[in-house]
């Protein structure tokens, strides 16, 4: 909508179901908030999106639960400016919120690895509605015991969040550097082994579950803009921002058909933990709260909320 410049009469064009004056309300509102520069004279004044201000909003809950908010779609402007402005003056934009000093970084030990893949494994799952309780989780991945009353699915998606970290340790060149496509692509192949998720760049349009956002539906488009995010990434040196835009951008984007939450979660920890050596499980976030915080970067573009649930996985004891 103000993608470049934009004046009050070009956004009324696009939302014709308002009058001008309430546009011109609504304009002026954004810019006291500094969600949005205003340019050019005072008589007829264009606007941009303020893209820093706009990734640090703090987006209320009862926002984020009415759901009579508007549709919105694939922000290609968000992923130009990540993609354009100087790496520097980027960094600068974001809170880096440094988790770890180069001096405290170390490699991560078999005993952390094994309680990182029985969390993660458990969690990730449990947020895509895997009824395996922790305990469960645990007798599978470290006596091969499988649950009672649960279903090979289930099992099966836990067992592959274990290939995954595996993969993630056999091959930390592949994340403590450039983000090929192809690396991506495996990690997703493992992360859906067995349970129907078809790999490669999806085919078709989806939707998200109790979200207004319509991500991009060409396969074209989808596949280029994978390429400009994982360039994103690469342009911060930063490990826990570089964490941050895995999480977050992979499951924005929905490159593939299914599993782009798992993926952008198993992408920010294979980041972490080839850099830090050091992981994130989510255990103690709520998928209520969660779902949320995608729901605020989904589509308002705020990064705010995954940023604080980032941090505070990183740094709790």
């Amino acid at each position: 909508m103000l993608d470049g410049n934009a004046t009050a009469p070009e956004v009324s064009k696009k939302m014709p179901e308002l009058d001008i004056r309430s546009i011109q309300r609504a304009l002026e509102r954004l810019s006291e908030l500094n969600l949005i520069k205003r340019n050019g004279p005072r008589n007829s004044p264009s606007y941009v999106i303020n893209y820093p201000s706009l990734l640090a909003a703090e987006i209320p809950d009862k926002i984020l639960e009415d759901e009579n908010r508007p549709e919105s779609s694939f922000n290609h402007g968000l992923i130009d400016w990540l993609h354009e402005t100087p790496a520097r003056q980027l960094e600068q934009n974001f809170d880096s919120k440094q988790v770890a000093s180069p001096s405290t970084r170390h490699k991560i030990s078999a005993k952390e690895l094994e309680y990182l893949t029985v969390e993660l494994s458990w969690k990730s799952s449990a947020l895509e509605g895997n009824t395996y309780t922790l305990l469960d989780t645990q007798l599978l991945l470290t006596e091969g015991v499988k649950a009672k009353n649960r279903t090979e699915f289930e099992t099966q998606m836990i067992l592959n969040h274990k290939d995954a970290i595996a993969f993630i340790i056999e091959n930390p060149g592949s994340f403590n550097g450039k983000i090929n496509f192809a690396t991506v692509e495996e990690l997703h192949k493992i992360i859906g082994y067995n349970l129907g998720i078809a790999s490669g760049v999806r085919k078709r349009l989806v939707k998200i579950s109790a979200s207004n956002y319509i991500p991009l539906a060409n396969p074209h488009q989808l596949r280029e803009n994978a390429g400009k995010i994982f360039e994103i990434i690469d342009r911060f040196a930063d490990p826990f921002l570089r964490s941050l835009m895995a999480l977050s951008l992979i499951p924005y984007l929905q490159i593939f058909e299914d599993g782009n939450k798992r993926t952008g979660r198993m992408l920010a920890n294979a980041i972490l933990i080839s850099t830090i050596g050091k992981g994130f499980s989510l255990r103690k976030v709520s998928a209520r709260g969660l779902a949320l915080a995608y729901l605020a970067f989904y589509e308002f573009n705020s990064i705010k909320a995954l940023s604080e649930i980032l941090h505070a996985e990183l740094t709790q004891e």
